[in-house]
């Protein structure tokens, strides 16, 4: 058998061949040398199986002479030589290496090395066509003899891949470098945009309010000091002046609300949810009614939020569940809080008309009203800001009604103690 020297620094996979009988093999102590010389038959017969069958090309050249004594028939068909063709040419002469010298520095290489890899040669087949191969060289011991066997690696179409490849991630980093000019050109407008949003609800606070309080304020003056004057008719106008002029101005205030919802900065920080809704209830006008009735069930826990978020949250969804009631029923509000892993999840349940199924989506989008306008006053704006709110804040929300059956909203929060 041969003996590799180096052939551990391979790269390339091929088979290792003997392409002639090979010498100083003796038959062993306890066989008869018939039977070694069977053995050994088969064994060549084998590796030269292996050789004609090997996808790479195979080479095997003399160390003194630096002549192929040998090729497989993959080569004969890569480049289009005869058999003939080969056998007794210098690699340079098949057009593996540059030129003679340069043979001659690979063969010294080898001797000291007894391991020589190439990459991306180039090499033309007798049609003209050129191909990138790369090639692995090793000395071999063969008995007394030294061999050299050379194998040829078609790299043509991995080396196009690899082009290919720089190629798009060329441009793929050019479109990067564009669409980062674009995104910055982008953020750079919307900046503008939000600037003139800004300054165009500033303008609504300060210009356009000013106005709806002066028609309310006049239509408030006639109605007190020159009703005597007017008749039935003239009276209603006026009240539908008062009413409309207070409607878009609580419209304006909504919107407002709103806009300071989407762009101020929420603080996370401890919120004492029971301090804070008695605080609300304690504030607001309407839920002091003698007919309203709030209960809050236990003591609340303390949630992460913001507390101006949450308070405007709070408000809106009581305001709701005082408002949405049947005539002449008397508004009962719930609120209690419940675990649900690390969060709590707050519920403000009434006793109002409820809300069908397929009204439970919509109610949350903006301007969107369930109910008549002539039936209950707002701007359909209540239940947007609370949904926005809640979410800058890390939370959710959501309702479960029945139409005739009351509304139970809740408000999902992480907790502070948990």
């Amino acid at each position: 058998m041969r003996k590799v020297r180096g052939a551990g620094q391979a790269t390339v996979s091929e088979p290792r061949v003997a392409a002639f009988p090979v010498r100083g093999v003796r038959a062993s102590a306890s066989g008869s040398n018939e039977t070694s010389q069977v053995a050994l038959r088969i064994s060549e017969i084998r590796y030269r199986r292996l050789f004609e069958a090997a996808r790479d090309g195979v080479l095997l050249l003399d160390p003194d002479t630096r002549k192929i004594t040998d090729v497989n028939p993959f080569m004969i068909e890569f480049l289009g030589y005869t058999y003939e063709q080969f056998v007794g040419k210098e690699l340079w002469e098949i057009g593996l290496l540059k030129d003679q010298q340069a043979s001659q520095n690979m063969f010294w290489e080898l001797r000291e090395k007894h391991f020589i890899r190439y990459e991306d040669l180039p090499l033309k087949n007798t049609a003209g066509q050129t191909r990138e191969v790369e090639v692995v060289a090793n000395l071999y011991e063969e008995g007394a003899h030294s061999v050299i066997q050379c194998n040829i690696r078609d790299i043509t179409e991995r080396k196009r891949g690899e082009k290919d490849l720089v190629t798009a991630n060329d441009k793929i980093s050019r479109h990067a470098v564009e669409l980062e000019a674009t995104v910055a050109e982008r953020t750079a407008q919307l900046r503008e945009t939000i600037g003139e949003l800004e300054a165009f609800s500033y303008s609504i606070s300060h210009d356009m309010r000013a106005p709806l309080r002066a028609m309310r304020g006049f239509a408030e003056i006639l109605l007190e000091k020159y009703s005597a004057q007017l008749d039935a008719e003239g009276i209603n106008y006026l009240e539908r002046i008062h009413v409309a002029a207070g409607r878009l101005d609580s419209l304006i205030q909504d919107v407002l609300t709103y806009t300071r919802v989407l762009h101020a900065e929420v603080k996370i920080e401890t919120v004492d949810l029971d301090a804070l809704i008695r605080q609300v209830i304690g504030t607001y006008p309407q839920l002091q009614k003698n007919d309203v009735e709030i209960q809050i069930e236990g003591v609340l826990p303390k949630v992460l939020g913001g507390e101006a978020s949450l308070a405007q949250c709070i408000t809106n969804l009581f305001s709701n569940a005082v408002k949405f009631v049947a005539p002449k029923t008397s508004p009962r509000v719930k609120v209690r809080a419940e675990a649900i892993a690390s969060d709590i999840r707050l519920w403000v349940e009434d006793n109002g008309v409820g809300i069908a199924p397929n009204d439970q989506v919509r109610i949350f989008k903006m301007f969107e009203r369930v109910n008549r306008a002539t039936a209950y006053e707002g701007t359909g704006m209540g239940l947007t800001i609370v949904q926005k709110a809640v979410e800058r804040m890390g939370g959710q929300m959501g309702v479960e009604s029945e139409v005739g059956q009351g509304s139970k909203f809740w408000i999902q929060l992480k907790g502070a103690n948990l």
